[in-house]
Parts: C-alpha cells; sequence; structure tokens
C-alpha cells in the first residue's frame, strides 16, 4: 500500500485502483467533479460533497486515506458513469509498473493479472458463470401484483455476454506478452517465417542424409561384389 519512492515499486490497493479510475470515468463521460456529484446522487441516495469527491479521486495516491469502497458504491458508479463494474477495477497500464496489494503478497505485490482473472475470468472457471446465467435467462419471474409494476425482464443473451469477456481477457494476455497487438502480429509473423525455415534446412538435411545413406550402401555393396570375386578365382586356381 504505497506509492513510488526512491525508486520503489508502487503497490496499489483495489480500492485505490477504482478511486483511480474513478477519475477517468469522470475524465471520460468530460464531467466536473460537482457534475459527478449530482449524476451520482440519485443511484447513492445522496449527494457527495465536492471536498468529499475530491477526497475519493485523491485516495489513489493518498495512502494515508484509502476510499473503502462498498458493493453499493460500485453499482451506483456503474450506473452513474454508464461504464461495467469491471472498468472501475482495471490496472494501471503495465508501464506504469504498478503491483497489486494482497494479504498473501511480497514487497512488490501481485501481478496486475491476478486482478484482471478475477474480472474477466479463466478458461477453468467462467463454465460456473455460463451456468448460472443460462439458468437465469431460462427462469420465469413472478408476474406483477399491480399494473403499475414493471414485468421483470430477463435477457436471453446473458451467456453470450460472457464471449467478449474471454476474448478481452486474451487481448490482455497478448498485450501482456507482446505490447500493442500490431507488434504482437509481427512477431508472430517472424516466428511462423522462422518456424518455416526450420522446417525446410530440416527437410534438405534429411534428404541429404538419405541420399548419403544410398551412396554408402551402394558403395558397400560394390565392395562386398568385389571381394566375394576375389575369393572366387582364388579358389578356381
Amino acid at each position: 500500500m504505497s506509492t513510488r519512492k526512491f525508486g520503489i515499486r508502487r503497490v496499489m490497493t483495489t480500492n485505490q485502483i477504482v478511486a483511480s479510475n474513478v477519475a477517468r470515468a469522470r475524465a471520460i463521460r468530460g464531467w466536473t467533479q460537482e457534475e459527478a456529484t449530482e449524476a451520482l446522487a440519485p443511484y447513492l441516495g445522496a449527494k457527495l460533497s465536492p471536498a468529499s469527491f475530491s477526497a475519493l479521486e485523491r485516495s489513489a495516491w493518498n495512502v494515508n486515506r484509502i476510499k473503502q469502497f462498498s458493493a453499493d458504491e460500485l453499482f451506483a458508479l456503474s450506473r452513474a458513469f454508464d461504464l461495467p463494474i469491471g472498468f472501475f477495477f482495471t490496472p494501471p497500464p503495465p508501464a506504469f509498473d504498478a503491483g497489486l496489494y494482497g494479504p498473501d503478497a511480497g514487497s512488490k505485490g501481485l501481478d496486475p493479472i491476478v486482478l484482471l482473472d478475477a474480472i474477466l475470468g479463466t478458461p477453468d472457471n467462467l463454465g460456473h458463470w455460463e451456468a448460472d446465467l443460462l439458468a437465469y435467462s431460462a427462469s420465469v419471474a413472478p408476474m406483477p401484483r399491480s399494473k403499475r409494476e414493471k414485468p421483470h425482464v430477463s435477457p436471453k443473451d446473458l451467456s453470450e455476454r460472457l464471449e467478449p469477456l474471454g476474448a478481452m481477457r486474451a487481448k490482455a494476455l497478448l498485450r501482456q506478452a507482446f505490447g500493442e497487438l500490431g507488434g504482437a502480429s509481427e512477431v508472430l509473423e517472424r516466428l511462423a517465417e522462422a518456424l518455416r525455415l526450420l522446417d525446410e534446412t530440416t527437410l534438405d538435411d534429411t534428404a541429404e542424409g538419405t541420399a548419403g545413406d544410398g551412396a554408402d550402401a551402394a558403395r558397400t555393396g560394390s565392395s562386398v561384389h568385389s571381394t566375394s570375386r576375389s575369393r572366387g578365382a582364388r579358389r578356381k586356381a
């Protein structure tokens, strides 16, 4: 839970990451802090003071007063800024060189990909969520008790919404390994060309080895034949 001092790597808590992304969300919407508090008020049930909202954003870097976000507040942020909750958990870019704080982390923190795995899921655990979403989509809510109430509608594409998350996670892993995807494409093309040349060289070596083996066999056969003729001539003599 620190910021970089004298070359020491930054280690951020998940709450600090959320706070930094609140500032990013506000920049995306082009809102002032006052406008952000107005947008949040209906979903929080109260309006934050400008000073409170400013302290919320500053807590991304103020390790002495880190804002602790509740699930209700994350839900309110998502609705107010019209961004997925996962957006607020996006780690800083790798160039920022920040570790993720955790009780099981060392002094340098966890790799931020751990947080992305938690948000986007992994091939090993997405199936459980997919099954729940399929069941949710197939279920039918009770009819409203009055005409004033709107019936609950379960979207049929809930499980399909996981597919972009899987693709996004794959892109994140590629960028972690290769940087921008354009660079990854160039690296993979060079790798494919190197493998093709390696295959051709291997085939050429195999062909030369086969030809050499045939020539050696021919020479050996010729030598054996000559030796047999010499022995036959000696017996006749």
